[in-house]
This record gives C-alpha cells, sequence and structure tokens, in this order.
C-alpha cells in the first residue's frame, strides 16, 4: 500500500500535487488539513474528489469526520484529539476507511475493538527501522493483524527496508513534490512496493 498524503511545504497546490500522484499510479490520496480553514479545505476537497473519481482512487481526508462524511470520500485519518475511532465508524458506517495515527504498541492494540482499517507510525526516521520491526512483531505477537504504515521524510530508498520491517505500507509526501518529476518519482515508488 502506498499512500500519497499532500503537504502544504510545497509550490504545487494540494489538487496539483493529488494529480501528480494519480498520474503517476498512485491510488491513495490523503489531504493534508493543516494550515487549512474549514471552508478551504472543503474547496480544496471538492477540487480533489473528481482527479479520484476519475482513476477510481482512493480519497481520505485528516481529522474532519464530519467533512468526510459530507462530501462522501473513502475515509478519515485521525490522530490524537480527534474524534474517537470507534465513535468515528459509528458516524461514518461500516463502508468507511478509518486510519489512526499510533505511537505504541499497545495503542493499536487497545483499538482491537474500534474496527480500525490501518494504524500509522509516524516518525521515520527519528523513529528507526528497527523500532519499526520491534513495533509490527509486538502488535503480530498480540494476535492482531492491523495493518501498520509508515510514515515521515521517507524517500524511494526507505521504502524497501521498511516495509523488509515487516510494515504493510508507506506514506509519502515531501520526497515526492521535492523531486524534478513527481508523476515518475511516484511511479517508481509504487514499483519499489511490489
Amino acid at each position: 500500500m502506498l499512500q500519497f498524503k499532500t503537504t502544504e511545504l510545497s509550490s504545487y497546490s494540494a489538487p496539483e500535487q493529488a494529480q501528480m500522484a494519480i498520474e503517476g499510479g498512485c491510488r491513495w490520496i490523503e489531504l493534508s488539513s493543516k494550515q487549512n480553514d474549514p471552508e478551504n479545505l472543503r474547496e480544496t476537497a471538492l477540487e480533489i474528489i473528481p482527479l479520484c473519481t476519475e482513476k477510481d482512487t482512493f480519497m481520505t481526508i485528516d481529522h474532519d469526520v464530519n467533512l468526510v462524511n459530507d462530501l462522501k470520500v473513502h475515509g478519515v485519518h485521525l490522530t490524537p484529539g480527534d474524534m474517537l475511532p470507534k465513535e468515528a465508524r459509528e458516524f461514518l458506517g461500516p463502508h468507511a476507511v478509518i486510519g489512526v495515527t499510533v505511537t505504541t504498541p499497545d495503542e493499536v492494540i487497545a483499538l482491537k475493538s474500534a474496527d480500525i482499517d490501518y494504524v500509522r507510525v509516524e516518525g521515520y526516521p527519528v523513529v528507526s527501522l528497527e523500532q519499526y520491526k520491534q513495533f509490527v512483531n509486538r502488535v503480530r505477537e498480540a494476535g492482531l493483524t492491523t495493518p501498520i504504515v509508515a510514515a515521515g521524510r521517507i524517500t524511494d530508498d526507505d521504502i524497501q527496508p521498511l516495509l523488509n520491517a515487516g510494515v504493510s505500507g508507506i506514506t509519502i509526501s515531501d520526497a515526492v513534490v521535492e523531486s524534478t518529476d513527481p508523476s515518475a518519482y511516484i511511479k517508481h515508488c509504487l514499483d519499489l512496493t511490489k
């Protein structure tokens, strides 16, 4: 699984970023809600939705469960301080994709009954490959198969080592928009996940 998350640290707008990622073959776009007031976030999402629909691409939005529900996009990514995952599931229904940022294996285990679709561990490379490996092993030893996604300052060079550490997917962002050809870069990253 390869998710592309839009970033505010780019000269490209979020819709431009999404378009380039989709052109490169990415089929999961996450709209970051940082530095976006609610109205601007809605307008940006409305620009990205047709791009995703045209190419049968998943679209999730950070934090804003109400906006996800209003716009009928695929799902939401939650972080501490957002609506609780269990409440988000009840609100959005069984079809919605719900991801949650976590920092410890115990948090994943505590979410066992919350009916989430994946967890994300932020902070690579501050969170080392060995730490990711230990994290995955601890969750699997607890009998959980929840997909674990790595995120942070990830480049193409990091993808295979992270997958080898046991993560199920990668969230990539800055390295794509900082490359000379973002669409080609995302295609290359996708090839590395196969």
